[in-house]
Parts: structure tokens; sequence; C-alpha cells
């Protein structure tokens, strides 16, 4: 090319930039893929939408294409846009901002400052349609009032949030659109999306996958998402929901992998007994390893009060009959004195089992023992955990147990102290520490 051409072809890129920033949404191209229907997305004409994407899978962007292109499509629509306070700004604001056209012909006031967001937190279009930003840290109650066309919620809110912004839509017969990663694991979100036992015909969602987003650095998304704790990095990368954190403790527990409807008692071989020292419930499980696998077929418990010496008793009773020893395990709450004798825990044990063995530690770290009993529940080789049908306390605990459970106890009622019990003996017979790490940003 001569000076001339490049001079020619240098104007045009500029006037083509200058064309992009004034009107985005002229050069939108939404994603069409399996993973990441973007387009299939926003074009849906359903009332009740979810885009469940991983991170920087475009669901933010989605939304506000979205609403931005009704309102420039249909004078006098009036919209909510919120999320979060920490990410009204920085995120959901910032990409309306971005797709906002910058002609006055098309839009009357969206002044922005990177520090503040939007002035009065309201874009104003010449058309009469406007779309005003909120919080969910105003409450339910700021959630009250006028009619609305559109109501984008990113990421999840409080459901009272949810309810009132549905009421917000009767009379105009509009829509609601949630984009977010689920990171709380299977909230009420999941369950009306996903469960949707109302069969409501206007429910529609679809999951991103980030991997599959042509305009983030792929290498640099492997890298960071893959930092990640396992489940969560599946969650940040396909919006898929999992239950982590405030889910299930021992979610790799399936009744299909670990439950059984019998164990061939050895009266040979060790009996283990994995024991939980507490007042209500008291619960200790009986089980033996055969061949490298562990099996729970059996349990003593008491209610209303805690008493080592009659739990012994009961156990011996069981299993009278019994010539291959005892190996008991427990954690350190074993050394304190049972409220109904003068003795320890473990000194009225080894009174009842004499020539038993007994291993217990200090766990400070509640994680270190649920992975150590997640990894023989099920790991990548397979299952090496089994639960009989008959101990339904533990099963109840398995299926149930969540992270919120485990660091308050005074929510948990009678659950977790079963699969304490097994959990203690798992982080002694297989520990994990030191070769685990989750990292949490």
């Amino acid at each position: 090319m001569n000076r001339q051409e490049l001079e020619h072809l240098a104007k045009a890129k500029r006037e083509l930039e200058l064309r992009e920033q004034i009107h985005p949404l002229d050069f939108f191209v939404p994603v069409d893929h399996p993973q990441l229907q973007q387009k299939a997305f926003i074009e849906s004409p359903k009332k009740n939408k979810l885009a469940a994407g991983g991170n920087r899978s475009t669901k933010t962007v989605s939304g506000a294409v979205h609403v931005i292109s009704d309102c420039l499509n249909n004078p006098g629509y009036d919209c909510w846009a919120a999320t979060w306070a920490d990410m009204s700004v920085p995120v959901q604001q910032a990409e309306y901002n971005y797709w906002i056209p910058k002609d006055p012909a098309l839009v009357k006031y969206a002044q922005w400052s990177v520090q503040r967001g939007f002035s009065n937190r309201i874009i104003l279009f010449t058309n009469g349609s406007k779309i005003r930003f909120k919080t969910y840290d105003q409450g339910r109650e700021s959630f009250q009032g006028a009619r609305k066309h559109i109501i984008h919620l990113d990421e999840e809110p409080l459901q009272d949030i949810v309810n009132e912004c549905k009421v917000r839509l009767i009379d105009t017969n509009g829509t609601i659109i949630r984009t977010l990663t689920p990171l709380k694991g299977m909230t009420y979100t999941y369950d009306e999306f996903i469960e949707n036992d109302v069969n409501d015909p206007e429910i529609a969602y679809w999951f991103f996958d980030s991997r599959f987003n042509p305009h983030i650095d792929q290498d640099a998304q492997k890298r960071i998402i893959g930092s990640y704790a396992e489940k969560e990095a599946e969650v940040r990368q396909t919006g898929h929901f999992l239950d982590i954190k405030t889910g299930r403790a021992y979610y790799p527990y399936t009744d299909e992998n670990n439950l059984i409807d019998s164990f061939e008692y050895m009266k040979y071989r060790p009996i283990e007994v994995s024991c939980d020292f507490n007042v209500d419930l008291m619960c200790w499980n009986i089980g033996q390893e055969k061949e490298g696998k562990d099996y729970v077929f059996d349990y003593v418990e008491l209610e209303n009060e805690a008493n080592t010496d009659y739990l012994c008793q009961v156990l011996k009773n069981k299993y009278s009959q019994h010539e291959g020893g005892w190996h008991f395990y427990g954690d350190i709450s074993g050394n304190k004195r049972d409220p109904a004798a003068s003795r320890t825990n473990w000194a009225i044990i080894r009174e009842h089992f004499p020539g038993s063995s007994i291993d217990y530690q200090n766990i400070r770290n509640i994680k270190d023992r649920i992975d150590s009993f997640n990894g023989r529940i099920k790991n990548n080789i397979g299952s090496h955990w089994f639960v009989t049908k008959q101990c339904k306390r533990l099963i109840k605990d398995l299926r149930q147990v969540t992270w919120e459970h485990l660091l308050n106890k005074g929510k948990a009622g009678r659950l977790t102290h079963a699969s304490d019990g097994e959990s203690y003996k798992m982080f002694w017979k297989y520990p994990l520490t030191g070769k685990m790490r989750s990292k949490q940003w």
C-alpha cells in the first residue's frame, strides 16, 4: 500500500471505532454455542429467564444488552437493574454504561463516573424509557411500589426480593431476568428453574460455560478457575448448581454408590467403632474393613443424655460372641469426664473393652476430617466406603448435613453426630492433611 492508501485505511478504522463507541449495540454479536447460548437467552420471549454462568461467561453482558435493547425498542419502558451494593457500580452499572448508545438522539440522561456510577442511579432514554439501578442491600421494602416492564437481577438476591419484583411485573405482564453464578449452591433458584415443580411454562434457563466465551483469554481462564477447589471450580466455569460451602458437606455420597442392603459381619475380624460423645444425641457407628474398603453396618445410640458406660454395655450385649477385637476412634472430647461417671469416656471404654485399640486426636480444622471422609466416600478411583440401609441416622446425615450445620451446631439439631464420629475415624485412618489444599478467593 502507498501512503495515501494507508492514511485512508487508518481514517476508516478511526471512524469505525468511533461508531462502535457511540452505537455499541450495532456491533454486538451474541455468542451462539451449545454450551453458551447467549443469543437464545436474549431473544427468548419467556417471562422468567435465567442465565446461570461461570465467571466471565457473558452473563451480565447478556442482561445489560437485553434490557437496553428492549428500552430502545419499546417507548415508555420502566425497568430496574439490581445487584449487591459492592457489585453495582464496578460490575453491573459499568456493563450498562459500556452498552448504552452515546447518542443524545437516543439517550437523554446518563451521567457516568467510574467512582460513583450513574448520577441519580438512572438512565433516561429520549423515547421515555428508563432504567433505574437498585441494590439488594436496600432491602425488600425498596422493591415495592410502581409497576415495571423488565427487571434484571444480577447475582442471587434473597428470595423475598425476587417475590417483590415479580409482583411489580403483574400489570405489564413483564419480564424478570436473572444472571448469576450459583456459588450459594442449590437454593430456591435451583428449585424454581431446574425443578419447576409448578410447571410454569414461562420459565426458561440456560447454562453459560466460560470455556466457550471467545472474548476472554482461555489460558488465563483455565489457570485461574483451576486454582479453586474442584466443585467451586466447576461452578465458576460451567454455572451448574452444585452443593458447595452452604451445601451438603458430604457431597460425594449417593445412595447409588454407597448404600448397600447388608454386610456379612466377620466374627474374627476387628470391629471398628466411631464415637461421638454428645449429650443429645450420643451415637456410635459400628463397622469393619474388608479388602481395603470400609463398611458401616450397625450402630448404638442414646438420646437425651450422655452415658458412655451404658453404651458400652449395649455394644457388648449386641456382639457378645465377637472374638476379633475392638478398635475405637474419636476426637479429644473423649478425654472429658462422662457426666454420669467420675472417669473420662476413654477410660470407661478401656474398662469395658480391655485390650482394645483406641485412637483419637485433636482435630482443629473441621474441613480436614470432612475431606478425609469424602475421599473415602468417592474419589477419582471409585468408592471405598459403604453403609447398610439400617443405619438410618448416619444416612440421613450424609444426605442432609451442610457446612452451615457443621459450623453452627445450634442449627443442626440431632444432625451431624453420627457423621462426626465416622469422620473422626476416616481422618485417623486416611489423613489428607498436607496432601490437599483448597484455595478460596
